[in-house]
Parts: structure tokens; sequence; C-alpha cells
């Protein structure tokens, strides 16, 4: 028989390119004999666990009560690990093949052992879900609190179950297994427990509503405030058993948006989910129809009672301002001797005062109650006077100079290591200005801790002069010049009556001391023009101002 050509053709084309398929496989490296000693171990030990899974189903399936809730309680334990194991060999061998090495015995027996793991899944969590027993709301708030908490350590292994399928799927499709099926299964799985659970947090937080109107109908009930604290918990563990189904759900690209914005609102906690735009929606929707409802029932109310509440403020606003110019005049008389500080202190106490029981006032008109926020803010005052133990300490020192007045505004003091002339004060520094025009800001501790001179504390004052004279001069003449001197200045003052005394008898003078009167005022023309003055006068009559000397003898010999 001869063949055409056209169909040796196309055999010959099939031949080649099946040889070159050939040619391109890689051929597999052999695993190394150590690596499969190890994989040969681990697949034991999964089989040896899955041996005990089988013998203590048989034993839970035999048993009831407490013995059935044993045997599942350790069946679970040991699924856990096993999938564990699994999951990390599965790893590991893909790994391997990777790399280019023969591991097809290995991913048969993975594959073999894991397709099971959604149906086992699937009978975990009947079992699972057949022990969730909600407490029920008329036990006492220490079991309510106990029965909690074994509901949530139940919907935390059921989550661990779930989530063990999650990690199924992401490596099913390196396996070669068809997950199709499991998917829609962990999507069923999983929308049933969201559904339940955000029920769950629905009613927990209808509880709290209806126990916060009861503690607010009895705030002395110890008992309805108990309730109150175990249903607020109760939120807490909702919220959280719902939070991990929610975040399962986004691991598959699941729609979770309507539970997170039961938690955005359940709980107030800002989180990614403020990002997504059907969680912002649904939010937007939703307050906006609560601000439509609520102006519509509570519109004409609340703003009568913004009125009233700015009304209070305006009228304790102005009675504060009378007040502060009721108490400024009252100070400002005569017979009233107070520190300028210490006025400006009392007139913004009471006016601020005034201000303040307004406040209130008005925060109680709008349903604030007054207690809490009076006990917050003594908290809040103890909190910031041990942070601020320095200007405490300046502001009592500044209490006490208001009380024991020893300088004011004015007055040119010498106090904490600086002279000047008052200029400002307050509870917590003085402001110095110097002769030079420094402005000095001195802490009131460190001028209250040290000697406070009040050089204008007096109208009078006395200066004190000393003049030296030659041994060789009259004393009586310059005893009268000097008092010439005194007598003339139109500053001194007459009583009291001025001093001029011999004081001393020096090394190289003697010496006068002249010692007027004069008024605060004119203390420093006064004694700078009797310097001069003296000068002048002496040089006149001929008195000599002597200078220390030294004479050295030398003896030459």
């Amino acid at each position: 028989m001869v063949l055409s050509r056209a169909p040796l053709l196309v055999l010959f084309f099939a031949l080649s390119v099946y040889a070159q398929d050939e040619a391109a496989a890689p051929e597999l490296l052999e695993l190394p004999a150590e690596i499969a000693a190890q994989f040969d171990t681990r697949v034991a030990e999964i089989e040896s666990q899955q041996h005990e899974i089988d013998r203590l189903a048989k034993e839970f399936e035999s048993s009831e009560g407490l013995a059935a809730e044993l045997y599942g309680g350790r069946m679970d334990a040991i699924w856990a690990a096993m999938f564990g194991d699994l999951v990390s060999l599965a790893r590991d061998v893909l790994s391997q093949r990777n790399d280019g090495f023969d591991v097809d015995d290995y991913i048969d027996e993975i594959v073999r052992d894991i397709r099971d793991v959604p149906d086992e899944a699937d009978d975990a969590i009947q079992r699972m879900r057949s022990n969730i027993v909600f407490p029920a709301y008329d036990l006492e708030p220490a079991e309510f609190v106990i029965r909690d908490q074994y509901l949530l350590r139940a919907t935390g292994k059921t989550d661990f179950v779930l989530s063990s399928v999650v990690t199924y799927l992401s490596i099913a499709d390196q396996l070669g297994i068809d997950d199709t099926n499991d998917i829609d299964f962990l999507e069923e799985a999983l929308e049933e427990s969201a559904a339940n659970r955000a029920l769950f947090l629905e009613l927990a937080l209808e509880n709290v509503a209806v126990l916060r109107a009861a503690v607010a109908a009895l705030p002395e009930d110890t008992v309805v405030a108990a309730r109150l604290a175990v249903g607020e918990a109760r939120v807490q563990v909702a919220s959280r058993a719902l939070q991990s189904i929610v975040d399962l759900m986004r691991e598959i690209d699941l729609d979770a948006s309507r539970y997170s914005q039961q938690l955005l609102t359940a709980t107030g906690e800002l989180t990614s989910d403020v990002l997504d735009v059907g969680v912002l929606a649904a939010l937007a929707r939703e307050w906006s129809t609560l601000l439509a409802d609520l102006a519509k029932t509570e519109g004409p109310r609340l703003l009568f009672r913004l009125f009233v509440v700015v009304l209070i403020l305006f009228l304790f606003s102005r009675l504060g301002r009378i007040v502060q110019s009721l108490t400024k005049k009252a100070l400002s008389s005569s017979k009233v001797r107070l520190s300028a500080l210490l006025r400006e202190m009392i007139v913004a106490t009471a006016r601020n005062l005034i201000v303040l029981l307004g406040i209130l006032i008005a925060l109680s008109q709008i349903g604030i109650s007054l207690g809490p926020l009076l006990a917050g803010l003594g908290i809040a005052g103890f909190i910031i006077g041990f942070a601020l133990q320095d200007t405490l300490s300046n502001f009592a020192s500044g209490m006490l100079i208001l009380i024991y007045r020893p300088f004011d505004v004015g007055d040119f003091v010498t106090a904490g290591a600086v002279s000047g002339e008052v200029s400002h004060m307050s509870l917590v520094n003085t402001t110095f200005k110097t002769i030079d025009n420094q402005v000095l800001v001195v802490p009131n501790n460190l001028i209250w801790s040290n000697v406070i001179t009040n050089v204008t504390a007096q109208k009078t004052r006395r200066v004190d002069l000393m003049f030296g004279v030659a041994y060789s001069d009259d004393v009586e003449k310059v005893e009268k010049i000097l008092a010439e001197i005194v007598r003339e200045h139109e500053a001194v003052l007459d009583d009291p009556e001025p001093m001029i005394k011999l004081h001393e008898l020096a090394e190289s003078s003697v010496n006068f001391v002249v010692r007027p009167w004069v008024k605060t005022d004119d203390y420093w023309d006064t004694y700078w023009d009797l310097l001069r003055t003296v000068k002048l006068r002496f040089d006149a009559e001929g008195i000599t101002i002597p200078f220390p000397q030294r004479e050295v003898h030398s003896s030459n010999k």
C-alpha cells in the first residue's frame, strides 16, 4: 500500500512536536534522602492523628453527656493539630516541587488527606454549634459573665475551624483540587455565622439600652447597675465574635459591609471599615434618617432648650460684668488697702464665678448631670496638680505675697537676686523693670524664699553719707560747713532732724557721717547733690579730703 504524501507530512509533524514536548519537559530531580525521611515521618504522624480522630469519633457517637463532650473536645484538639501539620507539610512539599524535585507521591498523600478537611470542618462546626448556649438574662451577674466567657471560647473554636477552611482553599489550587463546592460551603457557613452573631449583638445592644434607662430611673439600685455593667461586657463579647467573622469574610472577598456598619455603630471604634464606600453610604443613610426623625419629633423642644441655654449664658455674662464693675469700685475705695494683684484677682474671680455658675445651670438644662462632671473635674484637678508641682509652688508663693503684701506694683524692690521697679504681678511670677530698663520675670517661689527689700515702701528715706577730712583740719569748722550744706538743701526734711557727727578716726582721715531725711522720691537727687556740694565747698574752704598714703623708708649701709 502506498501512502499519500500529505498524511506522511502530518504524521511527521505530530511526531516532531511530541519529541519537542518530551525534550522541553524538565526531568524531575530525586528528593534528597534526608528530606524524604523527614517527610515520611511527618506523613506517619498525620496518619496516626487521623486514626486517633477516627477512634474518638466512634467513642463520641456512642457516648452521651459529659463523656461525649470530653471526646468531642479531644477530637477537635487533635484535628486542629493534624490540620496544622498537614498544611505545614503541604507547603514544604510544594516548595520542593517548585525547586524541581519529584514529590508526586507526597502530593498524592496530602491530597488524599486534605480533601476531607471541608467535610470534617462541617462536622466540627455542627458539633460546636450544638454546644453553644446563649445565657438567659435573668441569671445572676457573676454567672452571666462566666456563661458569656464560655460562649466566647466556643465561638473562638468555630472561628478556628472556619479559618482552617480558608487556609485549605488557599493551597487547594496549588494541589490541583477542585474547590468549587468547598467555596460554596465556606461562604454559606460564614454568612450563617455572621447573621447569628449580628443578631446576638443586636439583642445585647437592646438589653443595654433597657438597663441604661433603668439605671437613669433608679440610680441608687446597685443590682441594676451591676446588670448594666454585665450587659455592656456582653456587647464587647458579641462585637469581638462578629469582628472575627467579618475578618474571615474579607479574606475570601465576601461582602461584609452591613456587619461592619453594625460593629462601627455598636463600638464606635474607627477602623479601616470607615474607608469602605458601602459602609460609609449605609452610615450616611442611617444618620440622615435619624436626624430627620429627630428634627420632626424633638426639633421644637431642642430649639427651645437651645434658646434657654443661650439666654442663660447671656444673662450670666452680663451679670458677671456688673459684679466685676461693682467689685472693682468697692475695692478702689481708699479705706480698702489691698495690693494691685489681689484687687485684680478678686475682681476676676468674682466675674468668673458668676460665669461658671451660668455655665453649670445651662448644662443642667440640656440634661447633663453635674455630679459626674464635678467629680471628673476634681480628678482632673488632682492629676494636673501633681504634674504642675513647681507651678503650684509659685502659685502658693504668689498667694502669700498677696496676703502679706511685702511690695506692690510701682515699688522699687530687691528680691530673688534682682533689683528693680515692680511693673507687673501675677500669681505665678513677678515682672521687674531694672534701672537700665531691662525687664526681668522672676518666679514667685524665688522671691518668697529669699530676703525681700522694699526700698520705696516708706514715704521717707535717710540718706547715708560719709566724708573724711585731714587730721590737720578744724573739726568744728567742718561740722559747721556740713550743717549749712544740709540745711540749705531744699529736699532735706526738718523732721526727722538731720544727723551730722564725727564718726571715726581712721588711719588716713577723720570721718564724719551726714544723715539727712528726704522724701523717697528725692533720695537719689539729694544724694548726688550733697556729694557734689560738699566737694565744691571743701575745696573753697581749703579743707582737705585725704587719701591713703604709704611711706617707704630705705637705709643704705
